[in-house]
């Protein structure tokens, strides 16, 4: 019997109208175990500590597709990169689609991080612009068959990884593993992690959804809590954060996995652009050292190679505009090269339209509750739309509540959970911005006025 799962990421875009409940959460059973705390330390005797690693970390969304676990162990994998090099501008960005299309799991039925971790070891995944995460906003899986002609020589395996805890344990072992990075870990969910804004959250009201991956990214003895990056991007709890306070019954905790990885003697990274940057005009390449730059056009085919002392100057109004790849290689240490970044080439102005309508019909009165879905259709030139999100109005046009997405497609499909507002009137807004020559372009659809009575 297979375990029901129900979606998370809070009125992010969300679950297809035919999909099965696995769809929305995405580990297939719920954590086993937890963990053992011992009492509250007398604060006057003891040495208060706080892990933290945050300034290593990128937030993502996993959006519309059951995908938590390749997201927490990916964002596992990033941050462990960054500690392993020593610097937090190393901002390595590894494909969760390529991990999940490859490995096994599926946006209705998830996956598992036992599983995600040894496919980490055994095959590895290649950067994101390999195989860019598209499943987060289409809600169709990624086909691995999809990935860049070069993967082979893009894929990064970890080499090993290990289980500091499994079916429970105690909160000193994985604290010990936390100060030296990440883990990922497990939950379950309640309604009230939902609604989480801020603060240390606990568990007191609602029934179970099911079960959730995360990345344990440190924790604080004064809050006596763990804090947590979740995967449904920086408007959901503290900018994509939460913390869980260590007498939580979600469990969290009681399995976790961490990562070992090759300590580089050398690296590289193109620092701009960065991934999904719009440039126009005369830019400045920048990287690490004396480099080559690898300029490539959007079917991965060479078109430039520049060598620089870590900045060139570079005209990008004499390329056509659209979607490239650049990759820095070093010249003081052979054989290393950066990842590969993706970015947009925009010297025009963008033409961008946006239009969206519910999956199904709302009632004559405008009154809705729970989750509802909407139908996206976005129509641009000569590039995608920058930033996209759904804006939630109250009568004066203030807007209460946004829900946002970086990698726009054509056709798309989110979510709204309206218990994240007060019950009420709101007009909902598709908002539309791209940057162009130091300004800010913007379209919006029309309104769609809804009735929250939860």
């Amino acid at each position: 019997m297979r375990t029901l799962i129900t979606f998370l990421c809070v009125g992010l875009f969300g679950l297809s109208a035919s999909a099965t409940p696995e769809r929305m959460l995405g580990l297939r059973r719920l954590p086993k175990g937890r963990l053992d705390f011992a009492p509250a330390p007398d604060l006057r005797s003891y040495s208060q500590e706080t892990v933290d690693w945050r300034p290593y970390s990128t937030v993502m969304n996993q959006g519309n597709c059951g995908s938590c676990v390749a997201f927490a162990t990916i964002a596992t994998l990033q941050i462990q990169m960054s500690i392993a090099a020593g610097v937090s501008w190393l901002n390595p960005h590894y494909s969760t689609d390529a991990l999940f299309a490859c490995g096994g799991g599926s946006c209705d039925g998830g996956w598992m991080p036992e599983e995600a971790v040894s496919y980490l070891q055994s095959s590895g995944v290649p950067d994101e612009a390999c195989l860019p995460n598209t499943s987060a906003s289409s809600s169709f899986d990624a086909q691995c068959s999809d990935m860049c002609s070069d993967s082979s020589s893009r894929i990064y395996k970890i080499l090993s990884y290990t289980t500091p805890t499994s079916g429970g344990g105690d909160v000193e072992t994985v604290k010990a593993a936390l100060r030296k990075g990440p883990l990922v870990t497990t939950l379950s969910v309640y309604d009230d992690f939902l609604l989480y804004e801020k603060g240390v959250y606990q568990h007191k009201t609602g029934n179970i959804l099911g079960g959730h991956a995360v990345s344990l990214v440190g924790f604080d003895d004064t809050k006596r809590a763990w804090l947590v990056q979740n995967s449904c991007g920086p408007d959901w709890g503290e900018g994509g954060y939460i913390w869980i306070s260590w007498d939580d019954d979600s469990g969290i905790g009681g399995e976790t996995w961490g990562l070992e990885l090759e300590h580089p003697a050398n690296f590289i990274s193109v620092t701009y652009p960065n991934d999904l940057d719009y440039v126009s005009g005369q830019i400045k390449l920048t990287s690490q050292g004396n480099v080559k730059f690898h300029l490539r056009d959007s079917k991965g085919q060479e078109i430039g190679v520049y060598t620089a002392d870590s900045i060139y100057a570079f005209d990008t109004t004499k390329l056509r505009e659209g979607r490239f790849e650049i990759y820095a290689e070093s010249l003081s240490a052979p054989g290393v090269k950066s990842q590969v970044r993706e970015f947009y080439i925009l010297n025009s102005e963008p033409q961008m339209s946006l239009s969206f309508s519910p999956v199904k019909k709302i009632k004559p009165n405008g009154s809705v509750n729970g989750r509802i879905e909407f139908d996206i259709k976005a129509i641009f030139s000569p590039v995608p739309i920058q930033h996209l999100q759904l804006r939630i109005l109250d009568p004066q046009g203030k807007v209460v509540k946004t829900l946002s997405n970086d990698r726009v497609l054509s056709a798309m499909r989110m979510g709204w959970r309206t218990p994240t507002v007060p019950n009420g009137h709101y007009n909902l807004v598709l908002h539309g911005e791209t940057n162009y020559n130091g300004k800010v372009y913007s379209v919006d659809s029309s309104a769609l006025g809804v009735t929250v009575k939860n």
